[in-house]
């Protein structure tokens, strides 16, 4: 396990289980499905359509054997070969009922010069409007803690319309538009937080 951070559920505060994924999770992202007619669909679609996407590039790294299913293989595909892509996936899964196991997602890849690129950050639809909090800003946060693993200097990524606004709160900066940029000095603070926020069961903010 990566990491095991506090969030805020409709049962409370609870502890998330952040993992790299699984080769079944590919088609567990599938099973996403988006409510009819809620004030939020548009949002949740998005979500749904992140999973999917993240799922269909899992398999595509995992065909290639190009995909790592842990912090240590990540690191040893590194050793092995400085210059290489490495996909993985992180999953946060949900140690309570009722709630959905795979609650949310990020999608990354690991670049030839060491970078880190975000490429999905998603939610799992089901938890759109139901008094959730913490789920995406745990994940970036776990994100950090594997740049530092790796000695990644930059986790970086593009923000949509409707993604924008949380990268802004969480990385504390106005200037996002399209795209976003994470250096070491903010990635250090981010591991700093996920640990203090463990430590003292408390929800994680930027």
């Amino acid at each position: 396990m990566l990491a095991a951070p506090i969030i805020k559920t409709p049962r409370g505060q609870q502890v998330l289980e952040i993992a790299f994924g699984r080769p079944a999770d590919a088609d567990r992202l599938r099973g996403w499905r988006v409510a009819k007619n809620h004030p939020l669909s548009h949002a949740m679609q998005d979500a749904q359509e992140f999973g999917r996407l993240a799922g269909k590039r899992w398999r595509y790294y995992l065909k290639r054997n190009e995909a790592a299913l842990s912090l240590d293989a990540l690191a040893t595909g590194i050793a092995r070969e400085p210059q290489a892509e490495i996909g993985f996936l992180l999953v946060a899964r949900a140690t309570w009922q009722p709630a959905p196991k795979m609650i949310g997602i990020a999608w990354c890849r690991r670049t030839w010069c060491n970078h880190i690129v975000l490429d999905f950050l998603a939610a799992h639809p089901g938890t759109f409007g139901k008094d959730y909090a913490g789920i995406g800003t745990a994940l970036l946060y776990s994100i950090a803690r594997v740049a530092g693993r790796i000695g990644a200097p930059l986790v970086w990524g593009e923000a949509t319309a409707l993604s924008a606004s949380f990268y802004r709160r969480v990385l504390t900066s106005e200037d996002i538009l399209d795209h976003f940029f994470i250096p070491e000095p903010t990635l250090a603070k981010m591991r700093d937080r996920l640990t203090l926020q463990s430590e003292r069961k408390t929800i994680p903010k930027p």
